[in-house]
């Protein structure tokens, strides 16, 4: 294996390990049984381990002898579907200690397409401690060929019996507070599940008829798209029943992909689940790609498993007991050789970050909603994959801290949720033991004209929560399969089949609409979502309850949809403000272009990013916001005042766009990115593209006077507010293991 050394640091601790675990008496036991089978003790937990596929395959709390995973299939394991791990020469080992036990794989790169990586998936065991620790390392030799990582993560699979109930907390900024949801009767919904037709899409079941797998999320539908969460409030969740709990702890998020916006999967039915890189929500390009010619590597982790008895408490308790440990692991993690040996940063080596930012209009008093992300160099954040990612929250003064940062280069972005813009500074440095400080740092709202806007649609959130299908009841963001509702009814039951008509401001003969629910989240092409029925065990019994206006036109597999209209007058005073008509279009999602006509007039975007948060039981997925722009330098675009006004938009893919938030803007100066400065939008400006500037949304931004102050002893330490991946130090290359404390 090719592993990271420090020089000077990492043969010190392997001594000293090497004669503590010879001489002290600990917890931490260690027997193998046969070569694929290591049984592993810390006083809190016995584990059973094969060395030959990086897999446990028991668990035991305490003195108990139940295993608590699935009896069906018994394992914890990283799972790495899609991305470029093959065969290769295997090897195992493990360090241990009086204090830790830590414990590996490691598969060889062949140097070929194959298997272009060196890669090691790790197990740690403090004493005493009823948590298991994984981190996965994954090397590139420049010699490898090129390749591209796209999905990693720790799955615990437990034994369904034994966990009735999944809890969630914040996640996400419209879903904040306890989501707690129950599982369905094992045995019944495997035998539901086998029913033919009751699969409708990846991992999704309608269980229309079974009253007792009815899902609390998604009505009848169950998916493990449901139990998705923001990175950003992220700090744990868990299972238990009547014995048992089990719980993944996030003590930091710094090595994960895709900023704090990135959504990624919690359960999958009973499977506890540690999701540090995915593309559920569509590739938008933050995987880790290695080139040939360059020596790289990414670690990813540690991220934590805990196994307790349940003891009587309650689903808060459990959660609050779990995520109180991540300070303290973060301090164990210092002391842990190999671990600092793979890449890890202990936390005398980080700096930290000091923010003070202006707002031109104000902070949101909800801090939830002022955002600072510190994420790769020069990248939108939610392509950050590279480097390491840290974000916090800016209280209504505009401060903050982040805590705990590896020392290096980033791009500062700075959002507040509510207002249009992104604010981006490259190259904000972190010095070891020193404190940024950026000075006069300011996030100013990105509006085009300085009169008011001729009209808005929705709320620029970065999510589609406030429209039709976005929210529940309560206000939270709708999580669920998009067979639970009827999309071509709602628009029938609008008043206006196929299509919908909103009524931005007043016109002749009809009122403002005024109404976010009258707009919905997602505009489908096509809407032809596989549904149960019974009666006949078919997939596709949507036409049968599709309107008569479908069924006409072919059915829903063949109907298409009408253009969305929307409908505005302007004022002389409003025509007069200038020549540029400017529309924004903030997208939750995109899996195709859409063409916006103005009076006859189209303007065509071709998207950038695919996202599916649609398709996979979101409101939000990658973030993008489209401004269109129509030069009317004689007047004659724009109706008379008072006239009506037609702006329709229709989408080239079935599955179509998710809105967050339209703005129509009329002035004297171009919104074109080289006027205004401001390069987090694409711009689309005439019909044939040729003076378009695409991929503006992945453009950097200005640049801050910066000043550094000794840290506090306290910031030395990894804080609340940390999450960031870790810098790699000059490598030491090697294709066999280097030498261990109790070789295997």
């Amino acid at each position: 294996m090719r592993l990271r050394i420090h020089p000077g640091v990492y043969p010190l601790v392997w001594t000293i390990s090497t004669l503590v675990s010879g001489i002290a008496s600990a917890a931490i036991s260690f027997t193998a049984n046969s070569g694929t089978d290591w049984r592993i003790s810390n006083g809190a937990l016995t584990v059973n381990f094969n060395p030959t596929n990086s897999q446990i395959f028991n668990v035991y709390v305490k003195n108990n002898t139940d295993d608590i995973l699935n009896p069906a299939n018994s394992r914890i394991y990283p799972q790495f579907t899609g991305t470029p791990f093959g065969a290769g020469t295997m090897t195992s080992g493990r360090t241990q200690t009086a204090d830790y036990i830590d414990f590996w794989t490691t598969t060889q790169s062949t140097g070929t397409a194959a298997n272009p990586v060196t890669y090691s998936f790790h197990y740690v065991m403090f004493n005493n401690d009823p948590a298991i620790h994984m981190y996965e390392l994954v090397d590139h030799s420049a010699t490898d060929p090129a390749t591209e990582m796209a999905q990693g993560q720790f799955l615990m699979r437990v034994d369904p019996d034994k966990f009735h109930t999944q809890h969630q907390v914040d996640p996400g900024p419209f879903n904040m507070g306890v989501k707690q949801s129950t599982l369905p009767d094992y045995a019944t919904f495997t035998a539901a599940q086998a029913q033919p037709g009751r699969t409708v899409q990846d991992a999704t079941n309608d269980f229309t008829g079974i009253p007792a797998l009815t899902n609390p999320i998604g009505k009848n539908f169950h998916t493990k798209y449901d139990h998705q969460a923001y990175e950003q409030f992220h700090k744990g969740h868990l299972e238990y029943g009547d014995k048992y709990a089990v719980s993944t702890v996030i003590p930091s998020q710094e090595s994960m992909s895709g900023g704090p916006t990135k959504q990624n999967l919690i359960f999958t039915d009973s499977i506890l689940m540690m999701e540090f890189m995915s593309g559920h929500q569509g590739t938008t390009g933050y995987a880790y790609k290695p080139k040939q010619g360059v020596d790289t590597s990414r670690l990813y982790g540690p991220y934590v498993f805990r196994a307790t008895e349940r003891e009587g408490k309650t689903g808060d308790q459990l959660y609050a007991e779990a995520i109180s440990t991540a300070g303290e692991y973060r301090t164990k993690y210092d002391t842990v050789a190999p671990l600092i040996a793979n890449g890890y940063v202990p936390s005398t080596a980080r700096g930290g970050i000091q923010l003070n930012i202006g707002s031109t209009a104000g902070w949101n008093a909800n801090a939830n909603h002022n955002t600072v992300v510190l994420s790769d160099n020069g990248v939108n954040f939610q392509k950050s994959g590279t480097g390491y990612q840290y974000w916090t929250q800016l209280s209504n003064a505009g401060a903050g801290t982040i805590n705990g940062v590896v020392p290096g280069t980033y791009r500062m972005s700075i959002y507040q949720l509510g207002k249009w813009g992104e604010t981006r500074v490259d190259n904000m440095v972190v010095q070891q033991g020193k404190t940024t400080l950026p000075q006069d740092a300011k996030f100013v709202p990105e509006n085009f004209s300085t009169h008011a806007p001729i009209w808005t649609i929705g709320t620029p959130d970065r999510s589609s929560h406030e429209f039709l299908n976005g929210h529940s009841a309560n206000g939270d963001m709708l999580r669920q399969y998009h067979g639970s509702y009827d999309f071509w009814k709602q628009l029938q039951d609008l008043g206006t089949p196929g299509k919908i008509v909103y009524y931005a401001t007043a016109v002749p003969g009809h009122a403002a609409t005024n109404d976010s629910n009258k707009w919905i989240a997602n505009h489908w092409r096509k809407f032809n979502p596989g549904l149960y029925n019974p009666a006949n065990a078919t997939t596709d019994n949507y036409s049968n309850i599709a309107p008569q206006y479908v069924k006409d036109a072919g059915g829903p597999a063949a109907y298409n949809g009408l253009p969305w209209e929307v409908h505005f007058t302007t004022t002389a005073a409003q025509k007069a403000q200038g020549r540029y008509i400017t529309l924004s279009v903030a997208l939750a999602g995109a899996l195709g272009d859409f063409t916006a006509t103005l009076n006859g007039t189209s303007r065509v975007w071709n998207m950038t990013n695919s996202t599916t948060p649609a398709y996979r039981s979101a409101d939000a997925g990658f973030f993008q916001w489209v401004v269109l722009q129509w030069d009317d330098p004689n007047g004659t675009l724009l109706k008379a005042a008072g006239i009506d006004n037609l702006l329709t938009i229709s989408v080239g893919s079935n599955n179509g766009i998710m809105y967050d938030a339209l703005r129509l803007e009329i002035s004297g100066v171009s919104a074109h990115p080289d006027v205004t400065g401001w390069h987090d939008y694409d711009f689309v400006s005439s019909s044939d593209n040729t003076n378009n500037t695409r991929n503006a949304n992945e453009s950097l931004g200005g640049s801050l006077v910066q000043v550094f102050v000794p840290e506090p002893a306290a910031m030395g330490v990894l804080g609340a507010a940390a999450i960031g991946m870790l810098r790699r130090q000059p490598r030491i290359n090697c294709r066999r293991p280097i030498s261990r404390t109790d070789p295997a």
